[in-house]
């Protein structure tokens, strides 16, 4: 059995792992819709193109995974990797194989074990808040493009009638840039406007906080790594100067015992020479 400390093979980090567990779910819930379209038709719409996205990004991870690994006839056949292949064509009877990508996600992180999940999320908290970012931006995008276009298909002076409508205004509403070209007319829209603006500022307020973390941590750890070396390194010579100076006053304190000793000596000479007749 592997100890816990130990990194399975494979394993790309907590933060990647876990959004690449997160896109899995949302896609494994997409299917939903794909299979049973009379459900919610606007829904489907929006969702067969979410899809596509996210069968490029599977694609991307399958490729990062294969260049990456060790051997990669061994991530290729014994470690799955043809399910990460597979799971990544945009096709209805190759979606199942995302079921894979996830037990295979999960068995990697519950191999890495909790108590180092936890530590490596808490190591990479800047990496963990991006990948967050990503995924919370693709399930806003999602979600927000169902519900506006489900409220303004069919409104009289609606401008947002088809999926890539709702997705083009969705995705420019959260970023906060508004070219308007697109907006809601019925309150139900816009509602679910003021809803992803207020969302869309705090995720690029915190896509800008990585940015700045990443800029400055470098410099930070730098001056942090400096000043305690220099600390330390003034402790240590005061060290030895303590050392040269306790070993110099041992030193005298011998010199002068065998001076004592020496003249001790001289006189007990003297005192023989004076008792012999």
């Amino acid at each position: 059995m592997k100890e816990e400390s130990e990194c399975p093979v494979g394993f790309k980090g907590s933060s990647y792992e876990g959004f690449i567990l997160f896109l899995s779910l949302l896609s494994v819930f997409n299917i939903v819709f794909l299979v049973f379209p009379a459900l919610n038709p606007d829904a489907t719409r929006v969702v067969f193109v979410v899809d596509l996205f996210l069968s490029s990004v599977f694609l991307l991870d399958f490729l990062f995974r294969l260049f990456t690994a060790e051997s990669k006839l061994q991530y290729f056949l014994q470690d799955r990797g043809w399910a990460d292949l597979l799971s990544s064509v945009p096709l209805p009877g190759m979606k199942i194989f995302r079921l894979s990508r996830i037990a295979q996600v999960v068995w990697l992180m519950r191999t890495f074990g909790i108590r180092r999940l936890k530590y490596d999320f808490s190591e990479q908290r800047a990496e963990g808040a991006l990948f967050f970012v990503f995924f919370f931006i693709i399930l806003l995008v999602e979600v927000s493009a169902i519900l506006v276009l489900g409220a303004e298909r069919t409104a009289p002076g609606a401008n947002i009638r088809t999926a890539g409508d709702a997705l083009w205004w969705a995705y420019v509403t959260i970023a906060t840039v508004g070219y308007g070209d697109q907006y809601p007319v019925t309150a139900q829209g816009r509602i679910v406007g003021i809803v992803i603006m207020t969302a869309g500022v705090s995720v690029f307020g915190t896509l800008a906080g990585f940015l700045s973390n990443k800029l400055t941590a470098p410099r930070e750890r730098h001056s942090e790594q400096t000043i305690p070396m220099q600390g330390r390194q003034g402790e240590a010579m005061s060290e030895l100067r303590d050392m040269v100076a306790h070993q110099e006053e041992r030193y005298r304190d011998i010199v002068t015992r065998l001076e004592r000793i020496e003249q001790a000596v001289k006189i007990e000479k003297g005192e023989e020479k004076e008792r012999l007749p």
